[in-house]
């Protein structure tokens, strides 16, 4: 009886997350009857895209029962080494976004070893590794903004009908996470460590060991993302400005993660990242001063704040 209702918690919480994203796209219609024009589409499901793949690598560690503010750092250091081994290097694409890509997971590695080997709070230690990975992505690109107009980038430009590959990427991710929390060991073993660590530990189960390869396997995302966002250069300056961590986030708390959430979070986090994408076009549009958009993604995620407690009865840590 007891799992019955808690599968028709969850099957509640995935319609609100869809009725709230179709509430979205109808006041954005309301406000801006040209928000469902072919390119305006486009630019929604490419933001949703990299909002989603981001927060995915978020929902991640916040399972774990950690916090990583450096997703958005990461993910810009990534696209800045792949812009600097191709322009400055020579190296081919390809070559220099496995580079891209090991630069970010290197930035999780030392998140996870800070964490756990030295004892500091995630939120700390992620924090310096976000500001060390926009140090230095500045100091590559000398604060401009970036993009690559190679064509073997056109690849991430393209659409599939009005489908853009990027979204097909980040569905494909979005798969691949999905099996691993819901079929392997070690997807099972990030939620016992965020339920209770204390309880984890006495099971006989590495903690330090899992805190670390989830922390990596966040930043081989961002990495990833970060090659999406290379190849937009719509995407690039905006995206990359502060204020980014928190919509990943605020994302990834649309989709409800918490320990009994299960392998469904990753699908709800994307439909979070679609409200956001649908937020952002929609300010966009409208031409309003970028604050507008701060202020709309911050007064809904003091929101859902609020609501997270009903959302969330009953589902409370203890060790």
């Amino acid at each position: 009886m007891e799992n019955r209702t808690a599968g028709i918690r969850k099957s509640y919480r995935i319609a609100g997350n869809v009725f709230l994203f179709a509430a979205f796209l109808a006041c954005a219609y309301l406000i801006n009857n040209y928000f469902f024009t072919y390119p305006v589409v486009v630019s929604v499901l490419k933001g949703a895209a990299l909002i989603g793949v981001l927060a995915i690598a978020e929902s991640m560690v916040l399972a774990l029962g950690g916090l990583d503010l450096s997703i958005a750092g990461t993910s810009l250091l990534s696209s800045t080494a792949v812009f600097y081994f191709v322009e400055t290097g020579g190296a081919g694409v390809f070559p220099a976004a496995l580079t891209g890509i090991a630069a970010a997971c290197a930035v999780g590695l030392i998140n996870g070893i800070f964490v756990t080997k030295l004892g500091i709070q995630p939120v700390i230690a992620t924090l310096g590794t976000s500001l060390f990975a926009r140090g230095v992505a500045g100091a590559i690109t000398n604060n401009i903004s970036i993009f690559d107009t190679r064509p073997e980038f056109d690849a991430f430009k393209t659409t599939i009908s009005f489908i853009p590959v990027s979204l097909v990427i980040a569905l494909i991710i979005m798969g691949i996470c999905y099996l691993v929390f819901r079929l392997t060991v070690a997807g099972r073993q990030i939620y016992a460590v965020g339920g209770s660590e204390k309880s984890a530990k006495l099971s006989g189960l590495n903690v330090d060991v899992i805190k670390i390869y989830t922390y990596t396997a966040a930043g081989l995302i961002s990495g990833i993302g970060g090659l999406l966002v290379l190849a937009d250069s719509t995407m690039s300056a905006r995206f990359f400005s502060a204020g980014a961590e928190l919509e990943i986030i605020f994302a990834a708390i649309l989709g409800g993660v918490s320990l009994y959430s299960g392998a469904k979070i990753f699908f709800r986090t994307f439909v979070g990242a679609g409200v956001i994408a649908v937020i952002n076009r929609l300010i966009y549009g409208l031409f309003v001063f970028n604050y507008m958009r701060a202020i709309v993604v911050g007064l809904l995620f003091l929101i859902v704040l609020a609501l997270k407690k009903n959302m969330f009865k009953g589902e409370k840590k203890t060790d």
